[in-house]
């Protein structure tokens, strides 16, 4: 539905702006008990992982959470109304983690780390597929329901409340880690993460979708595969932020190795990957407001731009830190380059195409750019090789070079 239907509906407008917001802040609470950037790399770490096991994380979710898009965006551009494709789709997406909490409090003590590691990524990995299924059906109704200029707001406002939801998030997970023992603790955080997207769930079943909106015309697969290419031809500045995107993919690939590295070289419990997750959470709520507010006022290319230049500021204080107090500023790099891609990486891919055209830009994005997480399969290789500075170094240099074609290459959507 255009922006202009919309506004003439103020209410729903609201209404769908309030949901939108809760539905995001309780589901990134329950990620909240299961971070990618915290408590998976210590789960995999204690069952048995080394360092490539642990960059496997971030791959294989961000190959499982991209590849599928495509699959699935010549089908959701062409449905009308998608919401019951989102709730289906959206259900996939939770029960992996209702499956890892059962297997962990039953099975993976009982089994030797060759059967417990390929378990726990299969399961891992069907939670990225349904995540990928559900995103182009998702982004396009949010797209639909929320006007231009308040999408950086509501990606904002999703991203504070979750970061204060995530403070109580990463205390639990302190205190459980702290006081269960392993792995029933893991078992019980991804029983509560589930339990928190099911409650998610509960708003985007109360978002409206409004009027049906005219579906585009039944494309083949085939045909629309062949029709790929010409979009990357044919759209330069689209060209030119995948090229930056991509870097920038490359370059957070390090984040899974900042805990591990924490904890090992400064010699610290396992409980500390909560305290860790609370420091996360804590700078995205402090940053994420101003975020928000220069995504809408200047657009979106200014935070990707800046998201890149913290991942340096990461990189360079996990390559430096000689005490628990050194490495939070690693943490809180992570966290502004995440609040920041969070607010603005979706939204600018809006910006940059026609709004028929939202859910195969966005799964082009990703098939595009997920190749490049296999820089954290290589980053597991040199951790366990030459240790974990040289990948610090390496994926410092690669967001060096993200940030300027970011900030000279690729022109802000909005001035044409």
């Amino acid at each position: 539905m255009p922006d202009h239907v919309l506004e003439a509906q103020p209410s729903i407008v609201r209404r769908n702006f309030a949901l939108n917001v809760v539905d995001g802040a309780v589901f990134t609470f329950g990620l909240g008990f299961a971070s990618r950037s915290t408590v998976l790399p210590v789960f995999v770490k204690n069952i048995g992982g080394d360092s490539i096991a642990i960059s496997l994380i971030p791959v294989l979710w961000i190959l499982g959470f991209n590849m599928p898009q495509i699959v699935i965006a010549n089908y959701a551009s062409r449905v009308s109304p998608k919401k019951p494709l989102l709730l289906k789709t959206g259900l996939a997406q939770r029960l992996p983690w209702l499956l890892l909490a059962v297997v962990t409090f039953t099975i993976i003590e009982a089994v030797t780390s060759e059967i417990a590691l390929p378990l726990f990524f299969l399961l891992l990995t069907l939670a990225a597929v349904g995540g990928s299924l559900n995103l182009p059906v998702w982004f396009d109704i949010v797209s639909k329901i929320t006007p231009v200029r308040m999408r950086g707001r509501m990606f904002a406002l999703r991203t504070v409340l979750g970061g204060v939801l995530g403070i109580l998030a990463g205390w639990i997970v302190e205190r459980i880690l702290a006081t269960w023992a392993s792995p029933y603790s893991f078992g019980l955080l991804f029983g509560l993460a589930f339990g928190a997207m099911m409650i998610s769930y509960v708003f985007i079943a109360l978002l409206e979708e409004g009027d049906r909106t005219l579906p585009k015309k039944r494309v083949r697969y085939r045909a629309y595969l062949r029709s790929l290419p010409a979009i990357l031809r044919r759209e330069t500045n689209f060209r030119n932020f995948l090229v930056g995107e991509s870097l920038l993919v490359a370059a957070t690939m390090v984040e899974a190795f900042f805990v591990v590295d924490a904890i090992e070289s400064l010699n610290l419990p396992i409980s500390y990957a909560g305290r860790f997750t609370i420091v996360i959470m804590l700078s995205m709520v402090a940053g994420t407001l101003i975020f928000g507010y220069l995504a809408d006022r200047w657009g979106h290319r200014i935070n990707l731009v800046l998201s890149a230049a913290w991942m340096i500021v990461g990189c360079g204080a996990a390559l430096l830190a000689d005490s628990v107090e050194v490495y939070y500023v690693a943490f809180v790099a992570s966290a502004l380059t995440l609040g920041l891609r969070t607010i603005s990486r979706l939204p600018i891919i809006a910006e940059l195409c026609r709004e028929e055209d939202r859910p195969t830009f966005v799964a082009l994005t990703n098939v595009v750019t997920a190749p490049f997480v296999l820089a954290g399969v290589a980053g597991g290789w040199l951790a366990n090789v030459h240790g974990y500075d040289t990948v610090f170094i390496g994926a410092g240099l690669i967001a060096v070079a993200a940030c300027a074609w970011l900030g000279l290459v690729v022109k802000e959507p909005r001035r044409g």
